[in-house]
């Protein structure tokens, strides 16, 4: 079987933290909408308060993208480095 090509390799590391931070960032959004959910049924809030917490669930998308897009940049990073050449041998 081919090896591998190790841009796909990178990707596969990256791609698996971010899926990670992702997956906590969308617990840690939903359990404060929820709280702020819960404190606004509490409070009896208005429907303007409310649609601002609706509004604030539209971060999870955001944060969730912002975590990947750090996957993909840190895989490419990964690969350009394995790219550089080999200068540990170059003389003064």
């Amino acid at each position: 079987m081919a090896a591998e090509d190790p841009f796909i390799t990178a990707l596969k590391i990256h791609k698996r933290w971010a899926d990670r931070y992702s997956i906590v960032s969308i617990i840690l959004v939903v359990l404060l909408l929820s709280s702020a959910s819960l404190l606004a049924d509490m409070t009896a809030a208005d429907a303007a308060t409310r649609t601002g917490m609706m509004i604030v669930m539209a971060s999870v998308i955001i944060v969730v993208c912002i975590w990947q897009a750090a996957g993909m940049i840190a895989a490419r990073v990964h690969q350009l480095l394995l790219q550089q050449p080999d200068r540990t041998n170059i003389r003064s």
